[in-house]
């Protein structure tokens, strides 16, 4: 019988957009990547008839001028749907240190998204006890 890697300790999970109700666009708080190779953006629309888009931007520093991610430095797609009851993943491999989820509201409902931190320098992360 083989068993299943560990995730916890190898991860860091940080919300950029804490659950509310969105009834107008949403930016997110900055989330540093330092520490982590890789980062995955996890946006839930909660409520039925939500609508919008979610994407996520990129800085060098936490207080900069966020702009998109590149095509080239997103797995999956940009401006994706927000999908009511579900959850939507974008995946980032660029090499800025700062991410902030957006959201650009259509219509209201109960929203969130956190960035999930991985492949950490060093393990176990201590996060998420």
């Amino acid at each position: 019988m083989s068993s299943i890697d560990d995730l916890k300790n190898n991860i860091k999970v940080v919300p950029s957009i804490l659950p509310q109700a969105a009834t107008g666009d949403v930016t997110g708080s900055a989330v540093d990547t330092k520490g982590f190779f890789s980062a995955t953006l996890e946006f839930t629309a909660t409520t039925a008839l939500v609508g919008g888009t979610v994407k996520l931007t990129e800085c060098a520093t936490s207080g900069g001028t966020y702009t998109d991610v590149a095509s080239d430095d997103i797995i999956g797609t940009n401006d994706v749907a927000a999908v009511e009851d579900d959850t939507v993943t974008i995946g980032y491999v660029g090499s800025l240190r700062y991410l902030k989820a957006v959201f650009t509201h259509s219509a209201n409902g109960v929203i969130s998204g956190d960035v999930i931190l991985a492949s950490p320098q060093v393990a176990p992360t201590g996060a998420n006890s």
